[in-house]
């Protein structure tokens, strides 16, 4: 090593310090530095005050060494003078501190996250097969509820008919002159009225059509489950009796030479214009 290194060596007894006065002198602010050096002006502010363990010791030589050369200054002299320095082990060990500190509160976060997402792995599940089982009790009970209205009336009982009163023959009368004896007429037989059997009762939402047809005319009609209750053409004369569950959709063709009649009430065919064919639905 030549006197003119080991002099400079020598006089430098802090590195940070002996920068900020160059940096001074050559009219260079904090902020100036960061910016040429892409450092922050905190960090600016660690290097001139000899802080290195903030910055670490391996990004703070590398740090010094680029101030230097912003300087225009040998960076070697200042990274010999930095290895010289004796190192702090009460900063150090706050370092170690603070480290342990930081991943600790990182674990503790994470835990917490790890048990928020078991109780929603968990609940998720549960919450599904209750919704399911609540939306399948109605199903269940429909079909009982709805199979009571079906059954068919108990069929009335006919009473016997009355027997007919005994006719007494008449006494044999002694021997006399021939005698005419007026014997009663034969009882008419009794004619019971047998009351027909109740129609089935009519299923809810259920309906009756009955369509007459004056000429020849075709008809289509679906029902609420839109199963098809006709569709084919109808000759004059005809008589079209149909049931099937309401709301009924129809499409009558020659609709001026139709009527039509809906559980006994006369239904109302327009044509639409400029056709002879009548949409509706019947309700």
């Amino acid at each position: 090593m030549s006197a003119d290194e080991q002099s400079s060596q020598s006089t430098i007894q802090s590195v940070g310090a002996e920068l900020a006065a160059i940096r001074q002198a050559q009219n260079m602010s904090v902020n100036d530095v960061a910016y040429r050096l892409k450092l922050t002006p905190r960090q600016i502010t660690a290097i001139e005050q000899d802080d290195f363990a903030s910055l670490g010791p391996i990004f703070s030589r590398g740090f010094v060494r680029n101030y230097a050369r912003l300087l225009q200054l040998d960076p070697q002299p200042f990274l010999d003078a930095m290895q010289a320095a004796p190192v702090n082990p009460v900063e150090a060990l706050a370092i170690h501190d603070e480290q342990i500190a930081l991943t600790g509160s990182l674990s503790r976060h994470w835990l917490k996250l790890s048990l928020l997402a078991l109780l929603i792995v968990i609940a998720l599940p549960l919450a599904v097969y209750q919704w399911l089982r609540a939306d399948d009790a109605p199903k269940a009970a429909s079909p009982a509820h709805n199979a009571a209205p079906l059954a068919s009336p108990p069929a009335p009982k006919i009473a016997p008919a009355p027997a007919a009163p005994a006719v007494e023959p008449p006494t044999p009368a002694q021997p006399a002159p021939p005698v005419s004896v007026a014997v009663p007429p034969t009882a008419p037989p009794v004619s019971i009225a047998v009351p027909p059997t109740a129609p089935a009762t009519q299923a809810e939402g259920s309906g009756h059509i009955q369509i007459n047809f004056k000429q020849d005319a075709w008809v289509q009609i679906t029902d609420a489950s839109k199963r098809r209750l006709t569709s084919r053409i109808y000759r004059a004369g005809e008589t079209a009796q149909l049931t099937g569950e309401a709301p009924f959709r129809a499409i009558i063709g020659n609709a001026a030479n139709v009527s039509m009649t809906y559980n006994g009430k006369p239904v109302t065919l327009t044509p639409r214009p400029g056709t002879t064919v009548a949409h509706l639905t019947i309700e």
